[in-house]
C-alpha cells in the first residue's frame, strides 16, 4: 500500500470513528437535554394551572373512554393542539378541571415525575398536591420522543456536513504533503544510470531532508565506486597491455628466428612474461575479490593467522634461502576477516621476499599494545625512501629503478583490506642497518595480553 493511501485510511478511518462517536455523544445528550427540558415544563404547567384560563369543567359520561384514549395516543396533541394534559381532583378524588375533554387520564396519585403505561401507551407525569387539590400533568411519551429526536437531528446535521468537508481537506492536504516525494521520484526517474549528483534539498520538509540527505550520500559513495572501478579497469588494461605486447614480440621471435641461442632466450623472457601476467591476473583478481564485507567478520587469532600464512609461503622464501620466522607472545585477537587478513599477510610477506636479496631476514610479529592489536612484518633489504611511501600503496606504482618481477598491486591490496577493518598501516625503517618495518595496529584487541610499545 503505498503511503497515500495509507494515511488516508488512518486518518479517514479515525475522523469517521470520531465523527460517528461525536454524533451519537452529541444525539444522546440532547435527548437527554430535552427530556430534562420537557420534565421542566410538566411542572411549570403543574404549578400554573391555578391561573390557566383553558381550563373548563368536564362531563365524562358522555365520553368513550377507550375512543378519547386512542384519539390522543395516536395524535399525541388534543383537538387544540396542546401536547399537555392537565387534570385537578378536589379533595373528595372529584375531577374538577381537565385541558382536554378528549383525554381523560385516570388519577395516578403518585407525586412528583413518574412514567406509566395507559391503554397501551406510555405518558410522563407530573403529580403535585395544591391547596388540597391535587394536580396531574401528562405528556405523551411518544411526542416527547418525537420533538427530542427533531432537536437532535438539527444538532447533527452540521456535523454530517462538517465530516465530508473535513475527509476532502485531509485528501488535499496529504497530497500536498507528499508532493515532495513525488518530486524527489520525478527527478530519480529522469536519470540515467551515470547521472550521480545529489539531489537538491531546496524546498523539501525537513522529514524527507534526512532522506533526502541519506540518498545523496549513497549517491556520492556510489560515484566514488563507480569512479574507483573506471580507474581500475582503466589501469589494469594499461599495465596487462604491456606484458601481452612482450608476449607477443617474443611468441615472434621464437616463430622467426633459425638460431638455437636466441630461441632460447625468447623462451626464457616469454617464460618471464607469462609469469608475470599471471601474477597481475591473479593479484587483479584478488583485489576484486576483498571489497569491504563486516557480515564475514569474525574473531580471527593473529598468531595462529600467522603460522598459517608463514607455511603457506615458506617455500619461496626457502627457494632464495631466507631466515622467515614468527615472533609472537601468544593469543591476539581481533574481530574481522580471516581469509582477508591472510591475503593482507600472504601480501606483505610476498612483497619483502621479492625484495630482499638471497640469504635475507624476514621477521613477522605478533603482539598487543595497550588496547590495539599489533601485527609486523620486518626484513633487512633495501627498505622504501620516505619520499615514496605513500605512493607505494597506489594501484600499479612500482619504484624508480626497480627491475623485480611484480604486479604493482601487494600493497594496494594490503591497504584495502586495513580500511575495511578500520586499522592503520605505516611504514618505517626497520631496527637493522637496513630494511623496511611494516606496523599495523588494530582498532582494538579481544586479550589482556599486554606487549612492549610500538
Amino acid at each position: 500500500m503505498s503511503i497515500r493511501k495509507r494515511l488516508l485510511a488512518w486518518l479517514l478511518s479515525t475522523l469517521i470513528l470520531a465523527g460517528a462517536t461525536g454524533e451519537i455523544a452529541i444525539y444522546e445528550r440532547t435527548l437527554s437535554g430535552v427530556n430534562r427540558m420537557q420534565d421542566y415544563a410538566l411542572e411549570q404547567v403543574a404549578f400554573s394551572m391555578e391561573y390557566a384560563n383553558k381550563l373548563v369543567p368536564q362531563n365524562f359520561e358522555e365520553e368513550s373512554e377507550s375512543d378519547s384514549d386512542d384519539d390522543m395516543g395516536s395524535k399525541g396533541r388534543d383537538e387544540d393542539g396542546f401536547e399537555f394534559v392537565g387534570q385537578m381532583w378536589d379533595r373528595r378524588g372529584n375531577l374538577v378541571l381537565s385541558s382536554s375533554a378528549a383525554a381523560p387520564l385516570p388519577r395516578f396519585g403518585a407525586e412528583g415525575l413518574d412514567t406509566v403505561s395507559w391503554h397501551e401507551h406510555n405518558w410522563r407525569i407530573f403529580g403535585v398536591k395544591f391547596k388540597g387539590k391535587f394536580i396531574q400533568v401528562a405528556q405523551p411519551v411518544s411526542v416527547r420522543s418525537n420533538t427530542a429526536a427533531e432537536i437532535a437531528e438539527d444538532a447533527l446535521f452540521p456535523m454530517a456536513i462538517l465530516i465530508p468537508v473535513l475527509g476532502l481537506l485531509i485528501w488535499i492536504g496529504v497530497s500536498y504533503g507528499l508532493k515532495p516525494l513525488n518530486k524527489v521520484a520525478s527527478d530519480l526517474e529522469t536519470r540515467n544510470a551515470d547521472s550521480m549528483q545529489p539531489i537538491s534539498l531546496n524546498g523539501l520538509p525537513q522529514e524527507i531532508k534526512f532522506m533526502v540527505s541519506s540518498l545523496n550520500n549513497l549517491l556520492e559513495r556510489l560515484s566514488n565506486a563507480f569512479e574507483h572501478q573506471k580507474n581500475f579497469i582503466a589501469d589494469a588494461a594499461h599495465q596487462l597491455r604491456t606484458p601481452l605486447t612482450a608476449l607477443h614480440l617474443q611468441a615472434e621471435i621464437v616463430s622467426r628466428s633459425e638460431h638455437r641461442e636466441a630461441i632460447s632466450e625468447a623462451i626464457i623472457h616469454l617464460k618471464q612474461g607469462i609469469s608475470r601476467s599471471s601474477h597481475l591476473v591473479e593479484q587483479l583478481l584478488t583485489l576484486a575479490r576483498n571489497q569491504p564485507d563486516k557480515k564475514r567478520f569474525e574473531v580471527v587469532d593473529l598468531n595462529d593467522l600467522s603460522k598459517n600464512a608463514i607455511c603457506e609461503i615458506a617455500p619461496l622464501a626457502e627457494a632464495k634461502h631466507i631466515d622467515l620466522g614468527l615472533d609472537s607472545s601468544g593469543s591476539v585477537l581481533v574481530n574481522g576477516d580471516r581469509e582477508a587478513l591472510k591475503v593482507l599477510l600472504v601480501n606483505l610477506i610476498d612483497n619483502a621476499i621479492r625484495y630482499i636479496p638471497e640469504a635475507g631476514k624476514i621477521d613477522v610479529r605478533v603482539r598487543s599494545w595497550k588496547t590495539h592489536a599489533v601485527l609486523e612484518v620486518e626484513d633487512d633489504g633495501p627498505g622504501i625512501p620516505e619520499e615514496e611511501r605513500e605512493r607505494v600503496f597506489d594501484r600499479f606504482y612500482r619504484g624508480m629503478g626497480n627491475d623485480v618481477l611484480g604486479s604493482g598491486l601487494g600493497l594496494s591490496i594490503v591497504r584495502n583490506i586495513i580500511e575495511m577493518h578500520g586499522a592503520s598501516i605505516s611504514l618505517r625503517n626497520a631496527q637493522r642497518e637496513t630494511g623496511l618495518l611494516v606496523h599495523i595496529a588494530f582498532p582494538e584487541t579481544m586479550t589482556d595480553t599486554s606487549g612492549s610499545g610500538p
